[in-house]
């Protein structure tokens, strides 16, 4: 019986925004609001493998940059271009749930085909919205957006638990911060890696399980930490969606795009 060996894909963080410092009460559940800590920073994720080039998440439009001291460097689709990927020809981007900064821009992938986590979809179009704390990290705009894709047959949806998006590309849904919350399971030469997205914002979630200040579901929040390391199998190859760390462990591919594109397939120096 020969095992089928999964094929090795290419895994990269875009990294379009940073913010310098944030309130401790902004970002933990129970955090001292006068305490500033180190800020978060933007993501959007490039896979490429043999099913061609995935775009995971789409990142926040630059009009939103400056709130809550955010630093837009540059249009994450940009930073992809001269990464030597042209967005017009992106025939694929995955959706890991709706909040602002992950489905802005959707406009500048005109080819894509999208797909998003049914459970978000009915989240952001339903009763949810309906409650202050669940709308507060949507924008109208990017639902409508999301809407106008349907209506042109460029939007689909994942309704499993563990969704294939391609041999040795998983989605699995974990719910907790938003209703349909997804993270990214990918194989690569190091072996899988998990893009937590905002499954994990940051390391120290999953170190002390320490609760995100935005949520849906407060338990399947933390459930879904610890679903997040038993994927990943360790820190190492968990890559949180916001944590600075990352820039930090991580290479960037070259000089030119120091601080932007970072190879997610060598090990994290993490000292």
């Amino acid at each position: 019986n020969i095992m089928t060996e999964l094929p090795i894909h290419e895994v990269y963080a875009i990294r379009y925004a940073t913010q310098p410092e944030r309130p401790e009460g902004a970002t933990f559940l129970g955090g001292d609001p006068s305490k500033m800590i180190r800020g978060l920073d933007f993501f959007t994720y490039v896979i490429k493998g043999p099913n061609g080039i995935f775009v995971v998440d789409t990142g926040f439009n630059a009009d939103l940059s400056g709130d809550g001291g955010r630093n837009f460097l540059e249009e994450p689709s940009e930073i992809i271009n001269k990464f030597g990927i042209d967005p017009k020809t992106v025939n694929k981007v995955l959706l890991t749930h709706a909040h602002f900064d992950h489905v802005g821009n959707l406009d500048h992938y005109p080819q894509a085909e999208f797909s998003i986590h049914v459970d978000e979809m009915n989240s952001i179009t339903g009763p949810d919205i309906t409650y202050a704390p669940f709308r507060i990290a949507y924008h109208e705009r990017d639902t409508q957006k999301l809407i106008n894709l349907l209506y042109e047959e460029r939007l689909s949806f994942y309704t499993e638990t563990v969704n294939q998006v391609a041999p040795g590309i998983e989605f699995h849904l974990v719910g907790g911060h938003s209703r349909g919350q997804m993270v990214l399971r990918v194989h690569t030469k190091r072996g899988w890696i998990l893009l937590a997205s905002d499954a994990v914002h940051l390391y120290e979630e999953v170190e002390t399980e320490r609760p995100f200040a935005i949520f849906h579901d407060l338990q399947k929040m933390i459930e879904g930490y610890r679903i997040s390391v038993q994927l990943a199998g360790g820190i190492d190859r968990l890559i949180s969606g916001h944590d600075p760390l990352v820039t930090d462990w991580y290479p960037a591919v070259s000089n030119e795009l120091k601080g932007k594109v970072l190879d997610l397939n060598l090990k994290p120096e993490m000292n």
